[in-house]
């Protein structure tokens, strides 16, 4: 398990800088995958994700706060870990607005206040980083080597888990896809415990739940994760070949997934997979970050909610058709997205839930959106972990219509007296709108939203239906509105 970016921020080469976490004090927990040091403003597209970002503010000292907003977006659209921003005399604080952007993205910002040599930081944390990646190399070929053996001799199940258990001392349990045990080793599922999917022919047949006497261990414990599963597939397809339910889950998935597939043979798929005409589904794709170990967590979280989930897994990504539950059967499905945003691991996959549909003939179409929908995140830089069709309509839409010049001309055309104003105060000016029409014109949640009094929510629409003319809610210009905002913020337009 890498750094987290409270271990790397009391690393002794770093704490010399007397780091104060200025944004993002929640997110101390999660992983440093690699040190990184640059003066350039324009870096996110060279980063991978997970990076410290440390720069001494050159570049940041001279941008302007339009700049420096698109700077915090780029990088958390890319998932860095955090950036560490040395304040000195060349940027005595770090600036407002970055500050403010960070806030709303999500991104932890650090503010150094003493000088310490990059260089050496970056050789001090990520050569631990290395040393434990080779640690973790040498490990996972321990524990495949050791469950070959033991397959070589025909080992089975029981077997295969009892050298798991001499790697790495504990209770060990396989479980079915209904929770029912397979094999165990103790009787204990400790708080501290791993689970991740077991896979046969595309279909998580079984999950493997690992307590580990020692939790500190986790070289060993991310070994057992990343390695057992492929030889505990092996012995279960020996054992216990796939049932009739499991081939039709993997047959409904794969005809699913196709283009155009013959409407009465994915109706018989469906029934034969045990999902029924007349009921409401989503489609559910998710994509693991770091590790199979989330898609274990979501697959379980899909179940949870719904006895009605067919779920398929193959290597970093997880589809799945859904029962909608009779109590959740609005358009944004809040209970399932609830439980997804919940689970545990929930940082280390990104999920997206497609719109609802009725009928089994709509399941190739709410997968489908799934998938788009998930990269459309990706693309318009959306840092949740959760990311629902329903939320996105808008720039689902705009995607699909792909006319920039039809779009720019309707956003100023809609939004014309706040885009004058200039870049920074309008594009403020329209994010403060957005939010306030988001929350129902609620003006104490859209305040809440904002991380600004309600006094300065109030000022700022006083201002924006100053320069509109009017006060577009409960007008027939409301919709006109809303959508060129969503326009404008989602980055699709180039309203400037």
């Amino acid at each position: 398990m890498p750094l987290s970016l409270a271990d790397v921020l009391a690393h002794p080469s770093l704490a010399a800088g007397r780091p104060v976490v200025r944004v993002g004090a929640h997110l101390l927990t999660q992983p440093v995958r690699w040190v990184h040091s640059s003066e350039v403003i324009d870096i996110a597209h060279l980063l991978r994700g997970g990076e410290l970002l440390l720069t001494a503010g050159f570049a940041l000292a001279s941008a302007d706060p339009d700049r420096l907003r698109r700077y915090v977006r780029e990088l958390s659209a890319r998932r860095v870990a955090g950036v560490a921003i040395e304040t000195g005399s060349q940027l005595p604080r770090i600036p407002t607005e970055l500050v403010e952007e960070a806030s709303a993205a999500g991104l932890p910002v650090v503010e150094l206040r003493g000088v310490v040599p990059f260089v050496e930081v970056a050789e001090a944390i990520n050569g631990l980083l290395v040393n434990e990646s080779v640690q973790r190399l040498r490990r996972g070929d321990s524990v495949a080597h050791a469950l070959s053996e033991e397959l070589a001799r025909g080992g089975g199940p029981d077997e295969l888990l009892a050298v798991l258990a001499r790697l790495l001392p504990g209770d060990v349990t396989l479980l079915d896809a209904a929770g029912d045990v397979i094999a165990a080793l103790g009787n204990e599922i400790a708080t501290s415990a791993i689970s991740v999917p077991v896979v046969v022919q595309g279909v998580g047949v079984a999950t493997l739940v690992v307590s580990p006497d020692d939790p500190a261990d986790h070289v060993t414990a991310e070994a057992i994760v990343e390695r057992a599963p492929a030889a505990l597939a092996i012995s279960l397809l020996r054992s216990f070949p796939p049932s009739a339910a499991v081939r039709a889950a993997q047959a409904l998935l794969r005809i699913v997934g196709q283009p155009n597939p013959a409407p009465e043979r994915l109706v018989a798929a469906a029934r034969a997979a045990g999902l029924a005409d007349g009921v409401s589904y989503v489609g559910v794709v998710g994509r693991s970050v770091d590790g199979p170990v989330a898609l274990a967590a979501v697959d379980a979280a899909l179940h949870r909610y719904s006895a009605g989930t067919v779920s398929s897994v193959a290597g970093d990504e997880l589809h799945a058709i859904v029962a909608v539950r009779a109590d959740d059967r609005s358009g944004s499905c809040a209970a399932l997205v609830e439980s997804l945003r919940t689970t545990s691991r929930a940082e280390q996959s990104r999920v997206a839930v497609g719109p609802v549909v009725t009928g089994l003939t709509g399941l190739p179409g709410t997968l489908a959106e799934a998938r788009f929908v998930l990269d459309l995140a990706g693309d318009l830089g959306i840092a949740d972990t959760v990311v629902v069709a329903a939320e996105l309509v808008v720039e689902r839409l705009v995607r699909r219509i792909g006319d920039p010049v039809l779009l720019a001309a309707f956003v100023r055309e809609v939004l014309g007296p706040l885009l004058a104003v200039g870049a920074e105060r309008g594009r403020r000016l329209i994010d403060t709108l957005d939010v306030y029409l988001q929350c129902g014109c609620n003006k104490t949640e859209a305040a809440a939203r904002l991380h600004v009094q309600r006094q300065t929510l109030y000022q700022r629409l006083e201002q924006i239906f100053a320069l509109l003319g009017e006060d577009p809610t409960g007008s027939p210009r409301l919709a006109a509105v809303h959508l060129a905002t969503r326009l404008y913020l989602g980055g699709v337009v180039d309203a400037n």
